[in-house]
């Protein structure tokens, strides 16, 4: 197994990572080790427990990892150097970008609905959470999403991963699983909230990024072909100021927009300056 954790007694912006483990461990031995690190776990961190586990064992791990006290402070998911990643977040930076935004996308559709001050909430749409989906022979969870409330299928089309200390990197891996795999996903936005830079010691470094899906550039060969590549369409640096951003209607409910909300309403603008506010106040 491998920890990297940011240490309650170093700069935040030191991660110290193992060795990558040369042996598996079954899901049971994952799991204890687990919860042998999370008690002793700054509450003001985010640990990242990386495990290797055998495809057969996956299952397992995670419906035990489910039964664990902590576990809405945890997310899952994996890399191509090991299959049972748990991030454990304790701290409330990280809920606080993810309720903020869901509650903002709620609050703007209710507001561009027809008699939307009468509503307790959005028409034609549900609040995924942080379910697991299968990816391929793979299981994840976002951090939020959203899905049309009509729909036939209960997977995402918007989806929401904040990553607080963690690696940019794996979250942009983690955009191009939920487009590659998932064909109803539309959009995966990717919050970066990384400590300080030293021209800025007083604001979390925080990128946002936008990811589609596109087709292939080469011909689809063999039944594991994908039929689209995740792909970065934007991104931004919001340390110092948040600028505009928005959903098109179309991805949240898959082009199928309820008539509630007009034929000339293409998109909710969110508060993507409050959204940073809310994310600068919690973090420090």
């Amino acid at each position: 197994m491998s920890v990297c954790l940011v240490a309650p007694d170093t700069p935040s912006s030191v991660i110290r990572r193992a060795p990558r483990p040369s042996n598996e461990m079954t899901h049971r031995q994952a799991i204890n080790s687990l919860r042998s690190y999370i008690k002793d776990a700054s509450p003001t961190g985010v640990h990242v427990y990386c495990f290797n586990v055998p495809e057969n064992d996956l299952e397992a791990a995670y419906s035990l990892l489910d039964k664990e006290e902590q576990r809405r402070s945890m997310r899952v998911t994996y890399s191509d150097d090991y299959n049972f990643i748990v991030r454990f977040m304790p701290s409330a930076t990280h809920d606080e970008a993810s309720c903020f935004w869901s509650h903002s996308v709620i609050a703007e559709l209710i507001a561009l609905a027809q008699n939307g001050h009468h509503l307790r909430t959005a028409p034609g749409i549900t609040f995924s959470g942080t379910r697991t989906y299968q990816l391929g022979a793979r299981e994840m969870q976002g951090d939020a999403a959203f899905r049309p409330s009509n729909s036939n299928s209960e997977n995402p089309s918007v989806i929401l991963e904040v990553g607080c200390s963690e690696s940019l990197r794996q979250l942009k891996i983690d955009a191009k699983l939920w487009i590659e795999h998932l064909p109803e996903v539309q959009l995966v936005i990717i919050l970066s909230i990384d400590p300080p830079a030293p021209d800025y010691p007083n604001l979390p470094r925080i990128t946002i990024e936008l990811w589609r899906g596109v087709a292939p550039s080469r011909p689809l060969r063999g039944d594991h072909a994908r039929t689209r590549n995740g792909q970065m369409v934007w991104h931004a640096d919001w340390t110092q100021q948040a600028g505009p951003l928005y959903i098109l209607l179309a991805d949240l409910f898959r082009g199928q927009v309820p008539q509630q909300y007009g034929v000339n309403n293409d998109r909710i603008v969110l508060d993507s300056a409050g959204w940073r506010e809310a994310i600068i106040k919690v973090y420090r």
